[in-house]
């Protein structure tokens, strides 16, 4: 089946597509979901406008678990663990050059973030461990699910 240009204009244009566009503090945000994990994808065309922010909600995670994460991912340009101030979450921040993206490159990316936070879960003390069980039957307090992207 041949598709038409037109067609596939006014699709693109259409309400299923989303619309991006940066926000009062100037960045273009959005979310998904992949495998339980909410990814944001954050660009800051103003400061960075070279580079897409890959955000990772990981959780809570103790000071030690999130300082033993980092250890493990010696590399070049490795991305970092660090701690949601917001919500006190951990969370794996990426950076993904935007003008060398690629659909492809960006879902390995996500995939390898979210094998970097299932595999750092998995090494957590039992206590650790015990608490993301439980937090996991609570409902998210409100200023968790208000993120900025």
């Amino acid at each position: 089946m041949q598709v038409s240009k037109k067609y596939v204009r006014a699709f693109a244009k259409s309400s299923l597509s989303p619309a991006l566009s940066a926000d009062d503090n100037g960045l273009v945000a959005f979310h998904v979901i992949l495998r339980d994990v909410t990814i944001n994808l954050v660009h800051r065309p103003d400061t960075s406008p070279e580079h897409v922010f890959v955000v990772f909600e990981a959780g809570p995670m103790g000071l030690q678990a999130i300082l033993d994460a980092n250890f493990i991912l010696l590399q070049i340009n490795p991305p970092v663990f660090s701690r949601n101030p917001k919500t006190g979450d951990a969370v794996l921040q990426c950076i993904y050059p935007l003008f060398e993206a690629s659909s492809s490159g960006l879902y390995e990316l996500i995939n390898k973030g979210i094998d970097t936070i299932f595999e750092c879960r998995e090494n957590l003390p039992a206590e650790e461990r015990d608490r993301r069980h439980d937090l996991a039957h609570e409902s998210p307090p409100l200023d968790m699910l208000l993120h900025i992207a």
